[in-house]
């Protein structure tokens, strides 16, 4: 791979990499209140995506010279220096605006940084598009991962499985208007796959797990990488997440996640394990 080439791999992974951390924190101070905004968990976290965000800002801004100098042009490289020069010290960085069509926020100076790349072969995609797909991903993720945060606001106490992804279901709804209870499923010659929610705009299926003892938990992985070979050909899927319910914390986090990992699941699939317990 030549440097240009490089160049254009990296600034593509930063770029989408900083439209994540910019999603995240929209969602946190969109969906929390005053009061849990003053917790120090809160006030770390966003923290941590404002330091991430700038320093990936940071390592573009400098990828996008290097690649514009690289490509001997001179005066564009002037007019980049121009608009972007001040980005750090007038106090826009963190800025958003909302699409009018899905009403969801996106980082202002990711859209500006793309802008500025369209003359380039590599970015000529639909990056609307892709953006507010990866924003929605980012959404959905959040709420999966506050599975229990919902089930609490409602004080639902689940001892099954669609008791569980039934009351996701309608937080779901409201942020993805054409998200799907499956009615068909993905068809194999022998077997017949239906994930609990479709989310068909941005390409994302769930299928939610209830355990209540480690050997459930640990054959349910099991279960759902065998069925991961199942759930393929439907173009309009390419992203699953499976959502391990526990009633207990079995294992926590960083085992569940290590487990994840040696179990060596397809790269579009993404686990999450929620701890069913009252807060």
């Amino acid at each position: 791979m030549n440097e240009q080439k490089y160049r254009e791999g990296k600034i593509e992974e930063t770029l989408w990499s900083m439209s994540g951390d910019f999603s995240e924190l929209a969602f946190m101070r969109e969906h929390t209140d005053d009061k849990n905004k003053e917790k120090e968990d809160y006030m770390l976290r966003e923290y941590e995506l404002q330091d991430s965000f700038e320093k990936k800002a940071r390592t573009v801004y400098k990828l996008i010279i290097a690649y514009i100098e690289a490509s001997a042009l001179k005066e564009y490289l002037s007019d980049f220096k121009a608009e972007f020069g001040a980005l750090f010290t007038d106090n826009t960085l963190f800025d958003g605006k909302f699409d009018d069509g899905s009403g969801e926020l996106y980082s202002n100076v990711v859209s500006r940084f793309w802008d500025f790349l369209s003359p380039f072969e590599f970015s000529q995609q639909s990056y609307m598009d892709k953006l507010l797909k990866q924003t929605g991903i980012s959404y959905l993720e959040r709420i999966l991962r506050n599975t229990q945060f919902i089930i609490n606001e409602i004080n639902a106490q689940p001892t099954t499985e669609p008791q569980v992804y039934n009351v996701v279901k309608f937080v779901i709804k409201s942020v993805f208007r054409n998200s799907l209870q499956p009615t068909a499923g993905f068809f194999k010659s022998f077997k017949k796959y239906t994930p609990d929610i479709l989310i068909p705009e941005i390409h994302a299926a769930v299928e939610y797990k209830y355990a209540d003892t480690v050997e459930k938990l640990k054959s349910q992985i099991e279960e759902v990488l065998v069925d991961t070979k199942g759930y393929t050909g439907d173009i309009n899927y390419k992203i699953f997440f499976a959502v391990f319910y526990v009633t207990d914390d079995f294992w926590g986090i960083d085992r569940f996640d290590a487990a994840w990992d040696e179990m060596d699941f397809p790269k579009n699939w993404k686990g999450i394990y929620v701890v069913g317990k009252k807060y």
